[in-house]
């Protein structure tokens, strides 16, 4: 019975075969594989996520900067006429023309200029400050001031019957926020062309041509074009009546930017003091980051022919 038994549990034995290893607890290889291809995922996920609340960060301190930045305001006349009285002003020297009382002028008007590329726009102030110093041989120098980050300057010089446009200046700055950017642009006039005649004729054209730099672009930009007697007629000024010339100028653009000046503007037959002005410009600039176009348009008269000094 028990020799039984023990046959018994011998053929049980070899029916089950081999031992196999115990059992540790450990997952199976394909659990594993998924484990790690997971603690992967999680690696590559987390810089990733990482990365884009950066990227969003940034975009929202540059969109908040560039929603947020400041707008130039008007420059005032006070302001204007202790900048006029810091300048040398030299002693004219009375030619064909008499000269315009030296001191800063109140205009009023209107206007905006505009950038398309990041969209921006400013305009002028309500009130303009215009100022006149003297030059040497008779010529003066006229400057607007559009709002404080906007100026222009004209450089004047009379010749036999003529008053001359020799020279321009032109400055602007634009905030975008976390930066800014400036221009300042220079030309010369060669021919220079007349802005007054002592004899205006009514269709009368000028050639001008003006060769200069801007700051904000590479290369030289060239403004030809001409200057057209419109007519004479009587502007009232402050109460009182001055005979003035009104003068189209037409301007196309070429080089280094390229489009189109067109202003009008009304002279005082006398001084050749400017009383007027309507303008509109288009100016194309390319840029990494495609054309660039500004525009400018407006208009502004004379208050008064007395000058703060």
């Amino acid at each position: 019975m028990t020799e039984r038994h023990s046959g018994s549990g011998s053929a049980i034995a070899g029916e089950r075969g081999p031992e196999q290893p115990p059992d540790r607890g450990g997952p199976p290889a394909e659990a594993a594989a998924a484990e790690n291809s997971t603690h992967r995922h999680h690696w590559i996920r987390t810089p990733l996520l990482i990365v884009i609340a950066v990227v969003v960060v940034i975009a929202a301190v540059l969109f908040g900067s560039y929603a947020l930045r400041g707008h130039p305001g008007p420059k005032s006349l006070s302001a204007s006429t202790r900048q006029f009285r810091s300048t040398t002003t030299t002693s004219p020297t009375v030619r064909s023309f008499e000269l315009p009382a030296a001191g800063v002028y109140r205009v009023t008007g209107h206007g905006t200029e505009r950038i398309s590329k990041p969209p921006n726009s400013q305009t002028d102030g309500p009130i303009m400050p215009v100022g006149i110093t003297y030059l040497a041989d008779g010529c003066w120098r006229w400057r607007i001031d559009y709002n404080t980050a906007s100026w222009h300057e004209y450089d004047f010089c009379p010749q036999g019957g003529q008053l001359l446009l020799v020279a321009q200046r032109n400055y602007q700055s634009w905030d975008l926020g976390l930066t800014s950017v400036t221009n300042l642009g220079q030309y010369t006039c060669n021919p220079p062309s007349p802005i007054v005649v002592q004899a205006p004729v009514r269709g009368q054209t000028f050639a001008q041509r003006c060769t200069g730099t801007n700051t904000a672009v590479s290369g030289p930009s060239v403004a030809a074009g001409t200057v057209t007697v419109v007519g004479v007629q009587t502007l009232r000024i402050g109460g009182t009546p001055v005979r003035a010339v009104e003068m189209n100028r037409h301007q196309t653009i070429s080089g280094a930017q390229h489009g189109i000046l067109d202003e009008s503007w009304w002279f005082a037959t006398s001084t050749g003091l400017p009383l007027k002005t309507v303008r509109n410009y288009r100016l194309v600039t390319s840029s990494v980051i495609g054309d660039i176009t500004y525009s400018d348009s407006g208009s502004w008269q004379l208050d008064s022919l007395t000058p703060h000094t």
